[in-house]
This record gives C-alpha cells, sequence and structure tokens, in this order.
C-alpha cells in the first residue's frame, strides 16, 4: 500500500475542507485582521513594505512579520510560532489561521519556520545579519530586540563566570546582631549579593528591600574603606519620583547604621533617574554613556526595576564598566514596565523556590550563621544564585487589611480576595456600583483632596503642598471611558470649578496638578514627573517639580509641550510611588488590562487605606487573570 499517496490525498481533502469553511483563505490580505483589531496599521505597512523591497512574495512571511510587530506593541519581545500556530491571538480563529497558512503550503509550525528560514527578511540566532527579523527555534525577533536580549544574556553569562568576592562576615554580623529561629533573608540577600558582581533583590511592599540595600552598601563601603579605598557608588530609579523616594529611604536608613560616621558619609543619599544617570540627549535615542564610554562607577543601585524595559535594560548593561557592580531592587508580582518586555519577572522567573546550587547554600550559611541546607538543589541554574526574595513585611502585621489582600490577589485566589474585601479591615474599603450606574461617583472621590485644597487656599510652601498631594491618589485601571483616567480627570476640574476652587479649569490655576507624559531632557524633566502649579514669590504662577535630591524647580507653563492633568492617574503611571490613601477605580466592563499584577500594584501603592471600587464579577475575572510576556529569556536562563 502507497502510503505517501493516502498522506497527499489526507492533505488534499484538509486542504480542500478548511477552504470551505474559509473560502477566503486563498485572497487573504493583512487588512483583514487590521480591520479586526487584530492588527495595527503600522504592522501591516512595515512588513509590506519591507516586502516590496526584498521581493518578498510568501504570505507566511508577511503575516509572522505582522504579527511579530503587533505583539511588539503589547510588550512582548518575540512571538512563538509553535505557540501561535496552536492558539492565535484573540480575534483570529485557530481554524482560519491555518487555513490562510494552508493556502500558501504551510500545514505546521515547522513548515511555516522552514519558510522564514528561507527568506531575505529573516537570520537565524546562529548566523545573525542585519536581516529585520530573527528566528531562534520557532521563537520569531525583530532584528533591534533580539540584539537587546542577546546582550542582556551575554552580560548575564559573563557575570555567572566571575568568581565570588571575599565578604566581611564579622561585619555582617554588625550589621544585623539578632538571630531568630527563621532565616533572616536580608541578611541572606546582603551575604549574596555582596559575594556576586550582578545581584537580584525582591520583595513585596514593607518586606525591607530599601533597609536591605542600604547594609549591603554600607557593608562593600566598610569593606572598602578598610582597604583603603572609596567605592563609588551611584543610585538610580526608573522616575523621578521613584528616584526622589529612593533618595528618602537611604537617607533614613543610613541613620540606623551601627558603623562609624565614615562609612555612613560614603554611602550616597542622591538618587538619579535612569535617563539622567546615562546622559539623555535632547533629540536622541542614544544615551551620552554606552559601551565606548562606560559610567564612572565601581557599584550601580538601581530600584523598581520592574517599571525598566528591555531596551532601557540592555542600555544600562551596555554602559555598565567592566568590573562595576549591578544591583537590582524591586517586586517581581507588579505590573510589568509599560514598554516590550518583563525583565525583573523574566529574571526572578523561579525565585520562589529559594534554591541554591550545590555548595552556595554551605557558603552563604558559613557567612550569615542561617540554616540554609535546606534550600540546596542539584538541578538550580546559574541565575537562581543572584536571586534572594525578602518574604517578611515590617509593614502590614496580621491585622492589616492591606497586607492580606495584598497577598490574596497575587496568589489569584479570588475567593480569599473577596473575604478580604468583605472583612471590616481598618484600612480596606470595597465600593461597588449601584445598579444602573454609569459614571463615577466624583463627588465622592474628590473628597480626598480637600485638604490639598485647605493647603492651596493657605498658600502652603511648595514642599509641604507636595506633601499633603502625595497623601492621595485616585488610580484607574484605563485611559478611555467614563472610569477613564482621562474622563475622570476632566470631571475632577469641573468639580473643583463648581465649587470654586478653581477659577477656569481651561487655563493654569494654583493648585493644578501635571503629569509630563514625555521626556525633556532639555528641561531636565521625564515622563511621570509631577508637577504642582502654584505662584512664585512674585505671583507668577509656575509648575514646580521635585527633584530626585528633594529640591524644587519652577518652571514657566508655557515651558511645558506635553503633559496632563493628574488629579487620578493610571495604575501604570503610579509605580514607584506610594500614597497614604489610594482610590482604585475600575471601569464597568471588562478589559484586557485587567489582572492581578495591576490590582495588586494599585493596592500595594497604598500604605494606610485602600479603597477599591469594583464589581464582585470584574474583581474576580481580574484576579484570574495575569499578564505574560513573551521572550527568550526564561528559556535560556531557567530552562
Amino acid at each position: 500500500m502507497d502510503f505517501s499517496n493516502q498522506l497527499g490525498l489526507l492533505d488534499f481533502l484538509n486542504e480542500k475542507t478548511l477552504e470551505e469553511n474559509f473560502p477566503t483563505a486563498t485572497s487573504f490580505s493583512l487588512s483583514d485582521w487590521q480591520a479586526r483589531g487584530v492588527l495595527r496599521a503600522i504592522d501591516c505597512q512595515w512588513i509590506e513594505q519591507l516586502a516590496h523591497h526584498a521581493k518578498e512574495d510568501h504570505l507566511a512571511v508577511h503575516i509572522a512579520g505582522a504579527l511579530c510587530s503587533a505583539y511588539l506593541g503589547g510588550g512582548h519581545i518575540c512571538i512563538d510560532l509553535e505557540s501561535i500556530w496552536n492558539r492565535p491571538p484573540e480575534g483570529i480563529e485557530l481554524e482560519e489561521l491555518r487555513a490562510v497558512l494552508a493556502s500558501c503550503k504551510v500545514k505546521n509550525a515547522a513548515d511555516w519556520c522552514a519558510v522564514l528560514q528561507g527568506s531575505r527578511l529573516v537570520s537565524s540566532a546562529g548566523k545573525v545579519n542585519e536581516s529585520p527579523m530573527v528566528l531562534a527555534g520557532t521563537r520569531l525577533y525583530l532584528y533591534r530586540y533580539f540584539q537587546y536580549e542577546q546582550q542582556v544574556l551575554n552580560y548575564l553569562k559573563g557575570q555567572f563566570s566571575v568568581a565570588p568576592f571575599a565578604v566581611d562576615a564579622g561585619l555582617l554580623m554588625q550589621l544585623f546582631p539578632t538571630q531568630s529561629e527563621e532565616v533572616d533573608w536580608q541578611k541572606v540577600a546582603v551575604a549574596n549579593a555582596a559575594s556576586l558582581p550582578f545581584s537580584v533583590i525582591s520583595g513585596g511592599p514593607g518586606t525591607g528591600k530599601t533597609t536591605t540595600v542600604t547594609r549591603l552598601l554600607a557593608l562593600l563601603v566598610a569593606q572598602s574603606l578598610a582597604e583603603g579605598k572609596l567605592l563609588r557608588i551611584e543610585l538610580a530609579a526608573p522616575t523621578g519620583k521613584a528616584a526622589a523616594r529612593l533618595t528618602e529611604s537611604i537617607s533614613k536608613a543610613k541613620a540606623d547604621l551601627p558603623l562609624s560616621d565614615d562609612v555612613k558619609f560614603a554611602i550616597p543619599e542622591q538618587a538619579s533617574t535612569l535617563h539622567r544617570l546615562l546622559g539623555s540627549e535632547f533629540g536622541r535615542s542614544r544615551f551620552k554613556h554606552n559601551k565606548d564610554n562606560p559610567l564612572h562607577l565601581d557599584v550601580l543601585l538601581v530600584d523598581e526595576v520592574s517599571m525598566v524595559d528591555l531596551p532601557m535594560m540592555a542600555k544600562l548593561i551596555d554602559a555598565m564598566p567592566p568590573n562595576g557592580r549591578l544591583i537590582l531592587l524591586g517586586d517581581k508580582d507588579q505590573l510589568a514596565s509599560v514598554e516590550a518586555g518583563s525583565v525583573l519577572g523574566d529574571l526572578s522567573y523561579g525565585i520562589e523556590e529559594v534554591y541554591f546550587q550545590p555548595g552556595w547554600a554551605e557558603r552563604l550559611s558559613q557567612l550569615t550563621g542561617e540554616h540554609l541546607a535546606p534550600f540546596e538543589n542539584l538541578s538550580a541554574p546559574a541565575i537562581s544564585r543572584a536571586l534572594t526574595l525578602l518574604r517578611t513585611s515590617y509593614r502590614f502585621d496580621a491585622n492589616s487589611g492591606i497586607g492580606h489582600l495584598a497577598k490574596a490577589m497575587n496568589a489569584g485566589n479570588s475567593q480569599a480576595v473577596l473575604r478580604c474585601l468583605q472583612s471590616n479591615y481598618a484600612d480596606v474599603e470595597w465600593r461597588t456600583p449601584e445598579e444602573g450606574q454609569t459614571k463615577a461617583d466624583i463627588a465622592t472621590l474628590a473628597k480626598g483632596y480637600d485638604e490639598y485644597w485647605e493647603a492651596v487656599r493657605q498658600n502652603l510652601d511648595i514642599a509641604k503642598l507636595y506633601s499633603v498631594f502625595s497623601r492621595y491618589q485616585i488610580l484607574t485601571a484605563v485611559r478611555q471611558g467614563e472610569f477613564g483616567v482621562e474622563k475622570v480627570n476632566a470631571q475632577l476640574e469641573h468639580y473643583f470649578y463648581q465649587r470654586g476652587r478653581v477659577k477656569d479649569p481651561h487655563v493654569w490655576y494654583p493648585g493644578k496638578a501635571v503629569m509630563l507624559t514625555r521626556n525633556d531632557a532639555a528641561l531636565g524633566l521625564f515622563n511621570g514627573d509631577i508637577g504642582l502649579c502654584m505662584p512664585d514669590e512674585f505671583q507668577r504662577l509656575r509648575v514646580w517639580f521635585m527633584q530626585p535630591d528633594g529640591s524644587f524647580t519652577g518652571l514657566l507653563p508655557s515651558r511645558l509641550s506635553e503633559f496632563e492633568v493628574v488629579f487620578a492617574m493610571t495604575v501604570h503611571k503610579s509605580q514607584g510611588s506610594e500614597f497614604d490613601q489610594v482610590a482604585l477605580l475600575l471601569p464597568m466592563t471588562p478589559s484586557p488590562v485587567l489582572t492581578k499584577e495591576l490590582l495588586y500594584t494599585g493596592i500595594t501603592r497604598a500604605k494606610k487605606m485602600f479603597i477599591l471600587w469594583g464589581s464582585s464579577g470584574l474583581i474576580r475575572s481580574a484576579t484570574s487573570s495575569r499578564i505574560q510576556r513573551d521572550s527568550g529569556l526564561i528559556s535560556e536562563l531557567w530552562h
């Protein structure tokens, strides 16, 4: 029996069935998917122009290129063709995708990869040229993002091969004098990071991340001074607000160090934004500091790394001097960066396991006096050595509703989340929408700003006013719609106008709060910086921005180009900030942005009071939904 003929007949019948079910497959155009919102105009134009230039007419290449661009717009570094073959993006049916690809003789993911390997627009990961796309196994990248990922991977692999540094166990014990039956993960994190040129310390709110790294810096400084050297240390964060918080936190933590004033003095307090650190140049996408002009430092500490996207991480690594130490700090469970990638999440993918390579647990046990033998694992990958997770929250005690709610949300346990919201915790409040409600309750939301408007009326100095403003914040999950940040801010301004707090909401007025939406290197201000409008000593209105060192710069409103009102902000924009009281406003209808990471991030912005506005159905849906971004980092580092 001729099996090859039978298989050929089956293929023919399958193609025939697909064509009957999807008759448009043979006349398919990318604009079909663009019309449905699966692709953007830029996704289609990008690949069509490249294909025209390279004379590439294979539809499978066009589809792969358009999807790769679309996924990048959604925060993914690459697409996995095997995954897409089995589960296409929302808006494309599985049978439809396979019918369209079958019309150009692609019958499985392997065929798809083979077609791409033969295209002038694609190079293989083993032999990369300047083709617009790169294929690594079944993962397809845009060339530039493949290069970014390789920069990070090559850097990490280089750090893994460096011999561990000596650590003064006596100094470590001086910094952590108390012993308990439970493992002191702060002490372990300091010993671990002090031993390595690259380290990641992750932890939720109140777990002592800043206290830990301040003691780490103290240990490194004390060891260096004992050798007659002075370390050059730089502190950085993605946004001005996060940099200011890091500056304040390090300053406070230094005061409690049980070490000499010489050591305390040598620990810097002032943090800068990553853009300032790297030397953002007006009108240019590249930075002053790079491989050819590295940063002048011995140690770099970067806080709020969950906000750092892959391109920025690659550029930061590119600017590191050969012998510089890099310490990354952040909460792995927060929202991923706005731009492409989830670097901290990928690096700390398996951090929950708390395991160490053979011998490394013994080394850390000797340094710290902690019993770490149970956490040794023969199969631990190299990256696990660089990671430490802080597990004990010192901010939220057993009676804290915010702490319990954040833990339940992070676990994706919707029943536990609703139980927390329904319990009588003093620091958590849940407000469900009324039947038929279609708009936000602006009057109730606005009450949180009563103290701020009183401070504006009293014309408090800008530092005090900024402090008052930072006590309360309305957060939204989305930008558009009745419950989106744009509509809520407009309604808040109108409400303030109706009550005489604002003379004209359409012009600049005392108390107007704005957030920049674009970097402005010429002014030394960056996306996410918040400014408050108040008169100067000559009664001229200026917009005052806090600098990383805690000082304020006042600019004429005419000098600001791209900004938005910020009485309400999106949860994404709130990263790196904390407020005494937070009101998180969810929309009335489901949205793909509603995930457990978004709600967790919103919850953990609150220090004393958290109010959630939303229906139980949406909360359940969001709790069970999580962000997943495709990249090659997890595969390369953990598998």
